[in-house]
Parts: structure tokens; sequence; C-alpha cells
């Protein structure tokens, strides 16, 4: 799997997100590298990182998915 965003733009957006749980798991950002590794390369690291990230990244996208549909539907 490609390690890419499929919006060129997220780039930024995913990395911050990255150390940001990281944080909120006691990882220190130094050993993290935003720019190159993976979020499960990271994962390795602290555990559960590429995990939250992923159900993050769902939650966000469910929560987008139903403000779309409600408006469609009002």
């Amino acid at each position: 799997m490609s390690k890419k965003p499929v919006i060129s733009n997220a780039k930024q957006a995913l990395n911050q997100m990255k150390l940001e749980v990281a944080n909120e798991l006691g990882i220190s950002s130094s050993n993290i590298d935003g720019s190159n590794d993976t979020s499960y390369k990271n994962g390795r690291i602290g555990g559960n990182l590429g995990g939250i990230m992923s159900r993050r990244l769902v939650e966000i996208g469910e929560e987008q998915l139903l403000r779309e549909y409600n408006k469609k539907n009002k």
C-alpha cells in the first residue's frame, strides 16, 4: 500500500495528526519521522499509533458523510 495521501495537500495535516496522537500516547516526537515513516511503522514504536490514527480518520469520514447526508435529506 502506498504511503502517499490520496489528496496530496493532506500530507501536512496527516503528519500533524500523527504527532498529536503520539503525544497523547506519550511517544516522543523525536522518535517519529513525520515526513517519511508510515503510521504503521511508527505504531511499532508506540504500539497503537497507526490503529488510533486509522480509527480517527474513519470517525472523521463518518461525520462528514453524516453531515452530507443530513444536508441532502432536509
